[in-house]
């Protein structure tokens, strides 16, 4: 395996290379023997290894490797393996064990083994960059699929016609398989290796808090970085570069402007062709061309991050709050109306300004500080505690659809699913910690009754006390407890996420699969014990006691209302289902002299609560009227002549191309009641 030569090189990149890949190197090399020889002279003794299956491997300290290890097993799965969990932490395989030890092999299949794949590729993309654009490397992580490294480039922009070029550079890095070396540095000798880079030095200064750390390199790339990595560069079997953008240092708009490259690699070459035609698939599902091409909503730079929605946009949004509101009333859910503007006052109370200042928008009144809310639970705080409360009143549970603010930056919205302006279908449940468990059984049921109409298959998670939390340990683990025994009796299969919870509670995540099989986090059940105390709340108990504490559920099921209809739109690839629907009906006269009749049904049909258009256009044939009406993604055409307006009646056809023939127009509203009520994601009549 080669690491690279500054001489070699080939007629993509520059020539020489930069100075500083040399100086960066030879201060590697000095630093690297010195603990070869520190790690040569450690004495090493017998040590246990424990595989996942309780099998006990002897090994030796300092010497044997988790990937000696993988090999003892078998070839292939050492070959297979991307990283080593040793004792729960993530490791590269030729790292020494340096005692008793838990030993996990993790393949590309695992999640955590495809954050270091791509974490790695990304190093290959930043080695890439430096040998074509020179520059300066800022960050490379990776990302829910793949991975991005900024760069600082003076007087020059990165351009997608760059990629040919910078591909050709990675598959010479793949086939020399460079392996990637951990080293672990001084800091004064990490501020010398990258004095040259202005945004390493800024990491080292503000970042590292110790008086070491570690770079890796591969090839003549070396990069601050905490790995693990892949064993070389070689294991990286298919690489392609996907798209560029302008970003921000450290996403300040007002700091350097920064070039980024993303990308995406995989262990073999089907994996890539797979993902390529899944791309394919998406970009034609993608909300914001429905959005356009059904007329459902479009952004401004008026009001960036905010959306206009469209009449038929706005259909879709009604349907989705209707759905809510139907079962609130069912459910024992009080909708209630709260401020959009409070006192900076509210958000110090709650903790907000102390830790989310940046991310709202704020403004001065009076000599007074204010903010736009990012959320409603404040607010219901002080609805909670505007009189006193009783134990007969609980559980109380404050419903709204509150217009929330959020200042996201101006390179992070995308769409619907990242905007600055959103309704949430927020609720919060004030119980007492004995009703905590039927509460949060009746949230999933909820949560279950609507994405089964939505049509969406679900994955339950419980995410548990992180490292980082306010209160009782013995009040957390009886919280995560209940969600645990409340998972259990729900009857679905949930999966587990350690140390992922919020720092005030644990809670609840859902993701939902879409036709795709792309995961969406969308709702959100979460426990709540310090709004109750930072707001003073409490309740008087059966025994007089005036100073109860209640618990808070925080609960949304379709999250934001704009990332659900982005998620939705992707899902049935704008193909909305009857219930749904922007387009329901599509009424076609054969010819002229039956407008009169076409007119006719569509307001009966609309004043039966249907959303119906009639086409009148005198220049097209009865046929491409059916067909501009599949095409528009109507649900069914309901075509007209002399016949149907003798007989009060339509013949109906589905945007399927399913002939159903005639019927009366009393027989189109009932049927089409029941698909309403039915909430059916078929078009059959």
């Amino acid at each position: 395996m080669s690491q690279g030569s500054p001489q070699k090189g080939n007629n993509n990149e520059l020539n020489p290379w930069p100075a500083y890949i040399q100086e960066r190197i030879a201060i590697f090399d000095r630093v690297k023997a010195e603990n070869d020889a520190k790690i040569a002279a450690k004495e090493s003794h017998p040590i246990k290894i424990t595989l996942p299956d309780g099998k006990i491997i002897d090994g030796e300290s300092w010497k044997t490797t988790s990937y000696q290890v993988a090999a003892s097993i078998s070839q292939g799965l050492a070959d297979n393996c991307v990283v080593a969990k040793v004792n729960g932490v993530v490791k590269d395989l030729d790292e020494p064990l340096i005692e008793d030890c838990s030993l996990e092999l993790l393949k590309f299949d695992n999640e955590e083994a495809q954050k270091v794949y791509w974490h790695s590729s990304a190093h290959i993309l930043g080695e890439a960059m430096e040998r074509y654009y020179g520059g300066c490397l800022c960050y490379g992580p990776p990302i829910a699929e793949g991975f991005y490294y900024d760069m600082f480039i003076e007087n020059n922009q990165v351009s997608g016609n760059d990629f040919e070029k910078l591909e050709g550079i990675v598959k010479s890095v793949l086939k020399e398989k460079q392996p990637f070396v951990k080293l672990e540095m001084k800091k004064e000798d990490l501020l010398e290796m990258f004095k040259y880079n202005k945004f390493k030095v800024r990491i080292i200064e503000e970042r590292v808090k110790t008086p070491t750390t570690t770079v890796y390199r591969c090839g003549p790339l070396i990069d601050l970085c905490r790995g693990p990595h892949v064993r070389h560069t070689g294991k990286i079997k298919a690489m392609a570069l996907t798209k560029n953008s302008s970003s921000y240092w450290e996403g300040n708009c007002e700091a350097e402007s920064l070039q980024r490259i993303y990308g995406i690699s995989f262990p073999d070459t089907k994996q890539m062709k797979d993902w390529k035609k899944f791309q394919e698939e998406a970009a034609k599902r993608d909300h914001r061309k429905i959005g356009r091409d059904q007329e459902l909503f479009f952004f401004s730079e008026l009001s960036p991050g905010s959306c206009f929605f469209l009449p038929r946009g706005a259909h879709i949004y009604g349907i989705l709050m209707q759905l809510m509101r139907e079962q609130y009333r069912k459910r024992g859910f009080h909708e209630v109306l709260s401020p959009n503007i409070y006192s900076s006052r509210l958000w110090m109370t709650s903790g907000h300004w102390q830790h989310y200042k940046d991310d709202m928008f704020t403004f001065d009144v009076e000599k007074d500080k204010f903010g736009l809310k990012p959320m409603n639970c404040p607010g219901h705080c002080v609805m909670f505690s505007h009189r006193p409360r009783s134990w007969r009143e609980l559980p109380l549970r404050y419903a709204e659809f509150g217009v929330l603010h959020r200042n996201e930056l101006s390179g992070t919205l995308s769409g619907l699913t990242r905007v600055r302006r959103f309704q949430q279908d927020d609720a919060h449940i004030f119980c007492r910690d004995d009703q905590v468990k039927d509460e949060i059984k009746g949230c999933l049921d909820f949560l279950k009754y609507i994405y089964d109409a939505l049509g969406f298959e679900l994955k339950l998670f419980l995410s548990t006390r992180p490292d980082e939390f306010l209160g009782e340990i013995a009040t957390w683990d009886t919280a995560e407890q209940k969600l645990r025994e409340s998972l259990d009796e729900f009857g679905l299969k949930w999966g587990l996420k350690e140390k992922d919870g919020a720092f005030y509670g644990p809670k609840i995540d859902i993701q939902v699969l879409d036709a795709l099989r792309r995961p969406h986090q969308c709702a959100t059940i979460q426990l709540d014990f310090q709004l109750p105390l930072r707001f003073n709340l409490t309740y008087v108990g059966k025994d007089g006691n005036d100073a109860l504490r209640p618990v808070i559920i925080h609960r949304a099921i379709l999250g934001s209302v704009e990332r659900m209809i982005a998620v939705l739109c992707e899902n049935f690839g704008g193909k909305w289902p009857f219930w749904l629907s922007p387009r329901q009906a599509m009424v076609i006269p054969v010819a002229a002299k039956f407008d009169e009749y076409a007119i006719q049904v569509r307001d009966e049909l609309h004043s039966a609560g249907f959303y119906v258009d009639v086409d009148l256009a005198p220049g097209d044939t009865m046929n491409k009227k059916v067909r501009n009406a599949q095409l528009a993604q109507y649900n069914f055409s309901l075509v007209v002549g002399q016949k149907e307006s003798e007989n009060k009646s339509v013949n109906v056809r589905s945007r399927n191309n399913q002939v159903y023939g005639e019927q009366s127009i009393a027989r189109v509203i009932e049927r089409f009641g029941e698909l309403t009520k039915s909430k059916s994601t078929e078009d059959n009549f």
